[in-house]
């Protein structure tokens, strides 16, 4: 099982804390192999994410024998960090896209160019975004068939109509989110998907406000399997019913059923802070918060302070989520209005 992860400084304690709950609830997998791009990373943070890798290395094998009494050939935990040296620098002479005038920053980028970094013995991979949580096991997620698709993906269904306009989507298209993707890398180098999103980019630049993530939806159209919600869950979901979700997107109706989607809020295999609501910042009322804070005792940054200053701001986030659960319509068109203002 390969995981690749990106992060800069500013995200590898929740990096760390992703992987933790990865390793944490797979303890039967025979190896997972986790590979971090990373962007800037310094030499001290660098060693704490391996370490990860080299604590379950052991705690791995002395549970397997506890339970067991058999471990596995071939058993294997490990977190290598792949420095992504000059990495902004170079992709600012390919594409002529500066940090100002981009949403996200780019290292955000760096998951289109994984299959560059890999070792050769890779040849089908799990991206996460470094704000998840891995809750239960992933094998039948990497047992999914692909097919004839590059990827697969979790829909969307609450992304901005401005954005699906901009992108000049049919109204049956589906919106995928890029923060959690299965990838065949074969299907992936053979396509020349990095080098069709640089160009995309390049001639694009400015008009894409989710950047990697519109890119993606872009040159993967038609390329995509669609995964259950369940593995990739947005935690501000909670409060969401499918109903709601059909009702503004029409087109998700196709892509899972209430009961699927029910399942995935009650248990979800892999949860996405994609809202405000963050687990760490200090007064946050997000759902998923306790187990966030496990999964930071058993890390290598374990003790971390919450990150203050946020107080006003999610309380004022949240009082929305509540909103949301009796009267989703409301929920949308403040979120329509917030678009309009703060990110177009």
């Amino acid at each position: 099982m390969d995981i690749v992860y990106n992060c800069d400084e500013g995200f590898a304690v929740h990096a760390a804390v992703s992987i933790t709950s990865l390793f944490e609830n797979n303890k039967l997998e025979k190896s997972i192999r986790v590979f971090v791009l990373g962007n800037g990373l310094g030499e001290e943070t660098t060693a704490k994410l391996r370490s990860i890798g080299e604590i379950y290395a052991v705690t791995g094998r002395m549970d397997l024998k506890k339970d067991s009494g058999l471990v596995p050939e071939g058993f294997e935990r490990s977190v290598k960090v792949l420095d992504m040296e000059n990495f902004e620098s170079v992709l600012k002479l390919l594409t002529g896209v500066n940090e100002e005038t981009e949403r996200f920053a780019l290292t955000a980028l760096a998951r289109i160019f994984a299959p560059q970094y890999l070792p050769d013995d890779v040849s089908l991979y799990l991206y996460l975004d470094s704000d998840t949580l891995v809750r239960r096991e992933l094998s039948m997620l990497f047992g999914t068939a692909l097919g004839k698709a590059v990827a697969g993906m979790v829909p969307e269904p609450t992304i901005y109509k401005e954005v699906r306009k901009y992108l000049e989507m049919g109204p049956e298209e589906v919106y995928y989110n890029s923060g959690v993707m299965l990838v065949d890398r074969k299907s992936w180098e053979t396509q020349e998907i990095t080098a069709e999103c640089v160009e995309l980019l390049k001639q694009m630049r400015g008009r894409f406000r989710f950047t990697d993530q519109d890119l993606l939806n872009r040159v993967l159209k038609g390329c995509v399997k669609t995964l259950p919600p369940a593995y990739n869950f947005f935690s501000n979901y909670h409060y969401r019913s499918f109903r709601s979700l059909k009702n503004f997107s029409p087109w998700y109706a196709g892509c899972a059923d209430a009961g699927e989607y029910e399942a995935a809020r009650r248990n979800p295999a892999i949860v996405h802070f994609a809202g405000n609501e963050r687990p760490w910042y200090r007064g946050n009322f997000n759902p998923y918060e306790f187990e966030y804070e496990k999964y930071l005792s058993l890390s290598s940054y374990a003790g971390t302070e919450k990150e203050a200053g946020h107080e006003k701001e999610l309380l004022a986030y949240h009082m929305v989520n509540l909103l949301t659960a009796a009267a989703p319509f409301l929920r949308d068109g403040i979120s329509g209005y917030y678009y309009r203002k703060h990110i177009k």
